[in-house]
């Protein structure tokens, strides 16, 4: 009736429909209000569903799911048939959905753990204009995929999608499942060629069927890893993410991979040029590029490299190495820096 004051629930959404239109016109939203008004969507959309949920499995199966998928491998199934359903999917778009900066990937942290614990070990979603299956859990990079694609690495996915024209070279060395390979592939020219290098199989696995369902072929997919020389080494499994694999020259315990050297395998694919380069290969950096610095022409020297900035002293030689050869400091992410290299 006329003068009554509204219901709690319909004060509820009009405090969230003008928290909304603060978010629109680019007003950094009190996060208390956003929590409320996302709740509060969240659980009209679940009950506009029928309220179809599942219990989330208490803590200790949930850490032998985790420890079950670091060693089962990905279905290769036809992409759709794992595709969230009911209120996991309104869930899911409304994550998506939601503007990338500080604020808001506090929101989005918070929203995520409720639907990370209900979506099953495999989802197959689109997310920049590509078909991809994501595992949920076991793997750090491929759930912020999953889950907060906005917020994942979002300066240096920016930087680069200015940078790379047609013709250009990208390296992704440490590639993962390809988080910076299909970006480039969805975003940059079409003649920007990729290749990217990952020993692991299963990551390789994972990798190549998401290009293969989105018929990309200007990515080329090494499964091997690099160092100083060619030969083997131990590939040593991260303890329940795969992000931390790490490649070890001593007698660890661990899958034995190949080992390329990288201007041996840039002169085998006829690379002359490299416009940028990414490189995440947990302390291996080093060894990774120094072959290219002492053996490579100048010509071939990337101009952009994007690795991790971090004051750890076992990172420090990286940045030394990178200084030394002329390259300077132009941007940074959250983890990560952009250097480009100074004309000589």
């Amino acid at each position: 009736m006329p003068g009554q004051p509204a219901a709690p629930e319909l004060q509820e959404q009009i405090r969230g429909w003008h928290f909304l239109e603060e978010g629109l016109r680019g007003q950094v939203p009190r996060e208390g209000d956003a929590r409320r008004f996302l709740a509060t969507m969240v659980c009209h959309a679940c009950h506009a569903l029928g309220g179809a949920s599942q219990s989330a499995p208490p803590p200790e199966k949930r850490g032998l799911e985790t420890r079950r998928s670091m060693s089962s491998e990905v279905p290769t199934t036809n992409w759709g048939n794992h595709r969230p359903a009911g209120w996991r999917a309104v869930w899911l778009r409304l994550l998506h959905a939601l503007p990338s900066g500080a604020a808001w990937r506090r929101i989005a942290l918070w929203l995520r753990k409720p639907l990370k614990q209900a979506l099953g070990e495999l989802a197959d979603i689109e997310v920049w204009g590509l078909k991809l299956r994501l595992c949920s859990r076991g793997n750090l990079s491929e759930q912020r995929l999953l889950l907060m694609p906005q917020f994942l690495d979002t300066t240096e996915r920016n930087f680069l999608a200015r940078e790379l024209k047609a013709g250009d070279v990208f390296l992704d060395i440490g590639a993962n499942v390809g988080v910076y390979s299909l970006w480039v592939a969805s975003r940059c020219e079409a003649g920007v060629r990729v290749e990217a290098f990952e020993p692991d199989p299963e990551l390789c696995r994972r990798l190549r069927f998401n290009l293969q369902t989105n018929g990309i072929t200007r990515v080329t997919l090494h499964e091997f890893a690099l160092g100083r020389a060619a030969g083997e080494a131990t590939l040593v499994a991260g303890q329940g993410n795969y992000g931390e694999n790490r490649i070890e020259t001593s007698g660890s315990a661990g899958r034995r991979v190949r080992i390329a050297c990288l201007p041996d395998v840039l002169r085998e694919s006829g690379i002359k040029h490299v416009k940028a380069l990414k490189i995440d290969v947990e302390g291996f950096e080093v060894d990774v590029l120094s072959p290219l610095f002492e053996q490579a022409s100048t010509d071939l020297l990337p101009e952009i490299i994007v690795c991790e900035l971090t004051s750890h002293v076992e990172r420090a030689p990286l940045h030394q190495l990178l200084a030394r050869h002329g390259y300077q400091l132009e941007g940074q992410g959250r983890l990560n820096g952009i250097f480009r290299r100074s004309a000589r």
